[in-house]
């Protein structure tokens, strides 16, 4: 059965292969920079000692909409997927995001992936026309 946990100091490289689905390259996050900041809430799954989920609410103000979040890097593994875990990954998330008083959750997701899409749309979120601005420095 698995269980959601938040993300502890130590976990990043169980996490090498989840990201590698998202991103297809190995990316070794620093878990202890994560757990520290209080505005990060990054929930992991984990079933026999494996690392088959994450997920992370990422809390910020913004000047014309006071204290928003966002969904950053909703992970199940390949052969964990369609099992309803991504559904209760965000679900939790909202539902964190909603016991702080949040009013606003926003995401982006890659056009590719239809399947995420579809779970985004029916847990509440809504498509809004805007373009994706990005710029690495």
């Amino acid at each position: 059965m698995p269980n959601f946990r938040a993300l502890k100091i130590g976990d990043e490289t169980k996490l090498i292969p989840l990201f590698k689905v998202l991103t297809g390259k190995e990316i070794l996050i620093d878990s202890a920079s994560l757990v520290a900041d209080t505005d990060a809430v990054c929930l992991v799954i984990e079933e026999n000692d494996e690392l088959i989920g994450f997920g992370s609410l990422i809390i910020h103000q913004v000047p014309t909409k006071g204290e928003v979040a966002r969904l950053e890097d909703i992970i199940i593994s390949e052969k964990h997927q369609g099992k309803g875990l991504g559904r209760t990954l965000v679900t939790k998330l909202i539902e964190i995001a909603k016991e702080k008083n949040i009013r606003k959750i926003n995401l982006t997701s890659n056009p590719m992936r239809i399947g995420a899409h579809k779970l985004y749309g029916s847990v509440g979120f809504s498509r809004v026309n805007t373009d994706t601005f990005v710029m690495e420095i």
